[in-house]
């Protein structure tokens, strides 16, 4: 048995179905790209904060094409590798989901302290003109 094999929150004794195995390898590989999204996101924001100056001047539109491809492709690495654990941890929360099977989801349980209550708004004093 595989670790496709077992969910999580389903019965020990119940394997999954061919078509719920499948659901859960295509699940595999959109939380990688979703990873892989959000990290390519990452880059090109840090790359904002940097300075757009190269070597030979102002950077060309070839050198931010070339930068824009390699960070894509990084950030796909990144994504394979489960460095960061985002697709990991997206998959674990959508797995019973995604195999049809009822999550045992834990109840939200009540605040032991009931919030404190919200003072009004003070009035703002009106200013002499």
């Amino acid at each position: 048995m595989g670790p496709l094999d077992k969910v999580p929150g389903a019965q020990a004794s119940q394997p999954l179905s061919a078509d719920q195995q499948q659901a859960l390898a295509k699940l595999h590989v959109a939380a990688q790209q979703m990873e892989s999204l959000f990290v390519d996101m990452l880059f090109k924001e840090m790359r904002k904060s940097a300075p757009s100056v190269s070597l030979t001047g102002k950077t060309s539109n070839a050198e931010q094409t070339f930068s824009e491809m390699l960070d894509t492709k990084r950030a796909d690495e990144l994504a394979k590798s489960g460095s960061l654990g985002i697709g990991k941890i997206l998959e674990q929360q959508l797995r019973a989901a995604v195999a049809g099977t009822p999550q045992a989801a834990p109840q939200a349980a009540a605040p032991a302290v009931p919030p404190a209550p919200v003072a009004p708004p003070v009035p703002l004093k009106e200013r002499p003109e």
